[in-house]
């Protein structure tokens, strides 16, 4: 119980006696108490999918989970906390602004009190999942020129924003309460860490941020590569089965799924395959001219409107199709998973 106020030390421990005699509380039962804790993943891409039950949900979401670094690191804790303030502007922005692909899309990052940080990239929206996960794949590919460019003057305001922030005076009880709370609940007790972070923050410096994102984010340098994709795909949305997952690439489910989105045509996977192992040799404006003459989009009064957001999904899609190269490379997991009826992608994600 945590007691705030204008208080003596006596006084809040007489307050809670009274809360306790009034509630007549006990504490729980070893056998009831679940303590958090968080499970060891294995270095790997791993994918969990699953189906929305209501028939009348048109959104599909998805978040990409990275593992980064270590709670009990204060270093670790200072450079995830200016990473995901650079991230989410320039994420925000592609996603959402530019490509306009979810009404609700951000980067955030969590943490277990004695696990590791977590990077999470979120999209909500229209688009089928498979689809949002290879724009986030792009984003991140695309990224780390952007990180390595990022203005010294303009990160340097960015530490003096989060330390000035972190330096305000607490103004209100429920602040204080929430400032002290913060600990208790993530199992630290540390109620300096504060304190201990603002001066770990003025510490940091751009390459140390660079260096965390080559190190657990970009999988094409990462050391230590742990990633968890969680999809939720609507229910009247086209949902791959695993022979599908296990016999096309992920860049034709993508495709498959936007041109059954905009077109409201079926699209057989086999001949989409074929048609993007013919287009290869073609332009890339000349594959997407035969590939709406194959498919003209539902209510179009042209066969290629290229001012329309679907069409311009289409147009991704089909590049990361006939560009496969361009996909991160996943470093598979150690582990046979298998045995507990887990199945492996194309791309060797599990």
């Amino acid at each position: 119980m945590l007691v705030v106020g204008n208080f003596e030390p006596a006084e809040a421990v007489d307050a809670a006696q009274q809360v306790n005699q009034m509630l007549k509380s006990q504490p729980l039962p070893a056998q009831s108490h679940v303590p958090s804790r968080m499970v060891n993943i294995e270095p790997g891409h791993y994918i969990y999918r699953h189906m929305g039950e209501d028939p009348n949900m048109l959104n599909n979401a998805v978040v990409a989970t990275f593992y980064c670094g270590m709670v009990s690191n204060p270093k670790d804790r200072t450079t995830m906390a200016l990473l995901v303030q650079i991230v989410k502007d320039q994420f925000f922005g592609q996603i959402r602004t530019k490509e306009q692909l979810g009404y609700r899309v951000g980067a955030f990052t969590n943490s277990f009190s004695s696990g590791k940080l977590i990077l999470e990239l979120r999209v909500q929206g229209e688009s089928n999942p498979t689809y949002l996960l290879q724009r986030i794949d792009s984003f991140i590919q695309g990224f780390r020129q952007t990180l390595a460019k990022f203005d010294t003057i303009k990160f340097d305001a960015l530490v003096g924003s989060i330390v000035g922030k972190a330096n305000e005076k607490v103004m209100s009880v429920d602040a204080k309460a929430n400032r002290m709370w913060t600990p208790i609940d993530k199992g630290t007790y540390n109620f300096a860490q504060l304190a201990d972070e603002v001066v770990s923050l003025q510490r940091v410096r751009l390459d140390d941020v660079l260096d965390m994102w080559d190190r657990y984010i970009n999988p094409q340098t990462a050391v230590t590569y742990i990633r968890v994709d969680s999809q939720l795909w609507a229910a009247k949305a086209s949902y791959p089965s695993a022979t599908d997952m296990t016999t096309w690439p992920e860049s034709i489910l993508a495709l498959a799924g936007c041109l059954e989105s905009e077109t409201h045509m079926p699209v057989d996977l086999s001949d989409l395959s074929h048609f993007i192992n013919t287009a290869v040799r073609q332009t890339s404006a000349d594959a997407l001219a035969l590939l709406a003459h194959q498919y003209p989009m539902a209510n179009s009064t042209q066969v290629l409107d290229e001012t329309a957001s679907g069409w311009s999904k289409i147009k991704n899609a089909l590049d990361m199709a006939m560009h496969p190269h361009n996909q991160p490379v996943v470093q598979d997991s150690e582990t046979n998973f298998a045995y507990i009826g887990m199945y492996q992608t194309v791309e060797g994600k599990w």
